[in-house]
């Protein structure tokens, strides 16, 4: 191969698309600039359910590596697993998590059920028709089962439902509203970190943790990191949500804790490229994963390239690894 040639596969967005939906073309440029910096030419394929045009748009290219920031296909962030799949089928080296990787975890609740089987603790939830007993007492918080950034998450989706059916009533509004499905899992009161997660000949490097610190949230606003959070900039909510990577000597055993579980969940869910694992630390210091996230955002300012910074590693350099990674 004489020349370096790359294609960033992407979902098409609509340019009235909501914010998090737009965030795909900052994730471009910036992917882009890197490819440049390191000597590969690139193009981009829009990737939908005209299967057969993006077979002959990538024979056309030739491509060296296929970038994969496949995260919809119509609208539906269940169904992205296909993008890597037909990549394997095609036999075309791809960046990022496998099609069995982000077939189990874009389904929180089959995630779930397997980090369970796993021994990796992961707080309880509930579905209708699915997982139905409640634990007495306890909050819950309802998400989307399918969907990321936060989608339909506010202050009103932690509640303590008296009985199942009024959370299964809550649920069903919320799967209403937005058309995806939702469920519901118990909130764990206390400390929120994630770890970005780095493949290195297949195997994990384990990233700085970072702690998302809720800055004068008082008693009565919940502590979570909603829609507001992620993406209205004017909000309290974002602005008073701050990523911090310094800790005092005492959380050292936690964070190593931290540390040994997203390890835990790479081999156990079998991730490859770069992922991250999301946790919530309850008042008695116990950590639980919430999520784990394959081929997360990577613009400029999310969290990936920021634990990147963290560790010396610069952007071009981490997309360097990813690529290097798809092509081991």
């Amino acid at each position: 191969m004489t020349e370096r040639i790359a294609v960033l596969l992407h979902n098409p967005v609509d340019p009235n698309a909501r914010k998090d939906d737009l965030d795909l073309f900052e994730e471009m440029q910036a992917v882009e600039a890197a490819l440049t910096t390191l000597g590969w030419k690139h193009t981009r394929i829009v990737f939908d359910t005209d299967i057969a045009r993006v077979k002959r748009e990538l024979d056309a290219v030739k491509a060296g590596v296929v970038f994969n920031l496949v995260e919809t296909l119509e609208g539906k962030g269940s169904h992205q697993y296909l993008a890597p799949a037909l990549l394997e089928h095609w036999g075309i080296k791809y960046t990022g998590g496998t099609a069995e990787s982000l077939f189990i975890t874009t389904d929180k609740l089959l995630a779930k059920e397997l980090l369970t089987l796993n021994r990796i603790p992961t707080p309880e939830c509930f579905c209708p028709g699915r997982f139905e007993q409640l634990v007495p007492d306890a909050r819950y918080i309802v998400k989307a089962v399918d969907e990321d950034a936060s989608l339909g998450m506010d202050a009103k989706s932690i509640l303590t439902p008296s009985e199942g059916d009024d959370l299964a009533a809550f649920i069903r509004g919320k799967e209403k509203t937005h058309g995806v499905r939702f469920f519901a899992e118990r909130f764990i009161e206390g400390r929120e970190f994630n770890l970005t997660v780095l493949g290195m000949n297949g195997a994990p490097q384990i990233l700085s943790p970072a702690e998302i610190r809720f800055i004068n949230f008082g008693d009565k606003r919940p502590k979570i990191v909603d829609y507001r959070a992620k993406w209205e900039e004017k909000s309290f909510e974002y602005k008073n949500t701050q990523r911090s990577f310094d800790f005092p000597p005492e959380d050292a055993p936690l964070l190593a804790r931290l540390g040994e579980l997203a390890g835990q969940c790479w081999r156990e869910l079998r991730l490859a490229g770069y992922a991250r694992v999301d946790f919530r630390v309850d008042e008695q210091g116990n950590p639980w994963v919430l999520e784990v996230n394959v081929n997360p955002c990577i613009t400029h300012y999310g969290g990936v390239a920021a634990a990147c910074e963290r560790a010396g590693i610069s952007y071009d350099t981490f997309v360097a690894r990813i690529v290097a990674e798809a092509l081991r």
